[in-house]
């Protein structure tokens, strides 16, 4: 059964009333922006495209959307089914190319009043000079991650183990959530260790067109480069446990595991965006929150542990926008807030919060 939509939840937007002023009363009033635009990743073009165009024209606004350069056709074909459903023209717009060109020039636009970004880091930081130096738009991010899993030793491994080697593996690493460092407890980690390597590894590469395949190609080979990079750094700071490989021909990493990876490594503090991850040991929890809290991303993190109280004490000590407590990326909630501490994000997206992002408060004195 299907959750609510932003059609729906629009319903729920609503405004505010007071007296507290002698003499009047007062309201607010949600209105649109006007002309909003989204620029989005490759990595999952139609749940972004859902989750940027569903919600402005939800609120009311006419929106520009960019799509990545690396996956044009998603987003073009979307756009064809927008027509058919008897949309007028100029309410969905699409513009493709790369982001120094069409993203540069939606950034700056005079008349684009919002805009909501998901991608890197460093391209949100440009988004974010060129607004400034425009008309100061109202901006959402959604940028990268590092995500950390902890597993303590009262863990349910046979949960712990699957769920985290499928956050790295799935689209084969390249989601910004993706928990590319576990952090496990000294007692269990032999056990852990083994086992997530056994799991990690069980795959079949090829073609993502092919049913039987389980773990598919990287974008293109300037991701497979990127990766391979830091897989060949990650050799010099940390021990290769699982992978490695790289085949050229079909743009594959096989999944990739290092351990006792030294804490300030590039490979532990920077986003990798490919099936890799570092699994180091830690053995109180003061140890794993620093150790966890130690980049400067904070999009998603997660906790195994059947202690409530330790639960809720990593809950609130987390540097991170999401805390899945025996669950973790990709696990969300459609209709909570989505979005990270830190570089990893300005704003948040969800079920309401989108919509939120895409309308104006105004406030209105009525004399009485």
């Amino acid at each position: 059964m299907g959750g609510p939509t932003y059609a729906e939840a629009g319903y729920n937007v609503q405004g505010r009333s007071s007296l507290n002023t002698p003499g009047f009363l007062n309201v607010t009033l949600r209105q649109p922006f006007g002309v909003v635009a989204a620029i989005i990743p490759w990595n999952v073009p139609l749940v972004a495209f859902a989750g940027k165009v569903a919600p402005s024209l939800a609120a009311g606004n006419a929106v520009v959307l960019k799509s990545s350069e690396k996956a044009p056709l998603t987003s073009i074909k979307v756009a064809e089914y927008i027509i058919e459903a008897g949309f007028p023209p100029g309410v969905v717009n699409i513009l493709s190319g790369h982001g120094h060109i069409s993203g540069a020039t939606l950034a700056s636009h005079m008349d684009v009043r919002a805009l909501s970004f998901t991608g890197s880091t460093r391209t949100g930081r440009a988004i974010q000079k060129a607004s400034a130096e425009s008309n100061l738009k109202n901006l959402i991010f959604e940028l990268g991650g590092k995500s950390p899993a902890i597993v303590f030793e009262d863990a349910d491994l046979d949960r712990a183990v699957p769920e985290t080697a499928h956050s790295i593996q799935w689209n084969s690493g390249q989601v910004c959530m993706a928990n590319s460092r576990v952090y496990v407890q000294r007692s269990i980690a032999p056990r852990f260790i083994e086992a997530f390597k056994e799991r990690f590894g069980d795959v079949v590469l090829g073609d993502p067109t092919d049913p039987q395949t389980t773990h598919g190609p990287l974008a293109d080979t300037v991701q497979a480069d990127l990766v391979g990079g830091y897989v060949a750094r990650g050799k010099e700071s940390g021990k290769l446990a699982l992978g490695g490989e790289f085949e050229p021909a079909t743009l594959t990493i096989r999944p990739t595991v290092f351990t006792d990876t030294e804490e300030d490594a590039k490979i532990l503090r920077e986003e990798v965006f490919g099936p890799v991850v570092n699994i180091n040991i830690f053995d109180t929890e003061e140890e794993a929150l620093e150790k966890a809290n130690a980049t400067e991303y904070g999009l998603y993190a997660a906790v195994y542990t059947q202690d409530v109280s330790r639960a809720l004490r990593f809950a609130v000590g987390l540097e991170s926008g999401m805390v899945g407590v025996n669950c973790t990326s990709p696990q969300t909630a459609f209709d909570m807030p989505f979005g990270g501490y830190k570089t990893s994000g300005v704003g948040r997206e969800g079920l309401q919060d989108s919509l939120d992002n895409f309308l104006e408060k105004k406030s209105v004195l009525f004399r009485l």
